[in-house]
């Protein structure tokens, strides 16, 4: 027997919701991470290889920017990652090679921005307590090394996952498919390339301003198929 619409809207309700949820938290994710990113570069950010006793006053005027900007990066990746990880779900692909390839590179992905995020908030603590070897140390791990292991294996990883766990589903375009396997492969390129020139890092950079487009794309699209 076919259920009256009504019954069927109920029932279809929570997936509904999960949806718009997801989408909202793919929209703010990569919104609060372009903050993140954007918002040191509006306030002087100073380089890694400024004298201590410089970095040491930098941090202790700017203290509620190291603070917010750990808040917002850890924040923003994990509402990405909520949003990845849902569509994984929607799929059905959790349980296959993709879908651990995906969960894997979240998990990493959190690990490695929830560390970066701990550094970034060392800096005024360190800096309060005049350590200057702290202080220098942790400048130096947030100023270009992460950038570098973020394209080795997190985005690799997670990209081909969530790319080929869309291949095999309906949820969104088949051009989200592609293009998130693309941005996979680009990413290893530009891991690779990192450990012999600068260019690696340019083309990371430039990967990382095209996930931060594909996921709130995405986003948007989830929501516009979501049945009224």
């Amino acid at each position: 027997m076919t259920p009256p619409r009504a019954q069927a809207a109920d029932a279809d309700q929570p997936g509904r919701q999960l949806r718009i949820l997801a989408a909202l938290a793919g929209i703010a994710g990569p919104v609060l991470l372009a903050a993140y990113f954007i918002t040191p570069a509006l306030a002087g950010w100073p380089y890694a290889a400024e004298p201590p006793g410089k970095l040491i006053a930098y941090a202790t005027a700017h203290r509620l920017l190291f603070y917010a900007g750990g808040w917002l990066q850890a924040t923003g990746a994990l509402l990405s990652i909520v949003f990845l990880l849902t569509l994984l779900q929607i799929t059905g692909a959790r349980r296959t090679l993709a879908g651990s390839a995906a969960i894997t590179g979240c998990a990493v992905l959190l690990s490695m921005v929830v560390v970066e995020a701990a550094l970034l908030q060392a800096v005024p603590v360190a800096a309060a307590n005049g350590d200057q070897a702290t202080v220098a140390t942790a400048f130096e791990l947030i100023n270009g090394v992460f950038v570098r292991i973020y394209p080795l294996a997190p985005a690799p990883l997670l990209f081909a996952g969530i790319g080929f766990a869309l291949s095999g589903a309906s949820i969104l375009p088949r051009v989200f498919a592609r293009t998130a396997v693309l941005i996979s492969g680009l990413f290893l390129v530009a891991g690779l390339a990192a450990v012999f020139a600068t260019a690696g890092l340019i083309l990371a950079s430039a990967m990382s301003v095209v996930e931060a487009i594909w996921i709130p794309a995405a986003a948007i699209a989830l929501a516009r198929r979501t049945n009224p």
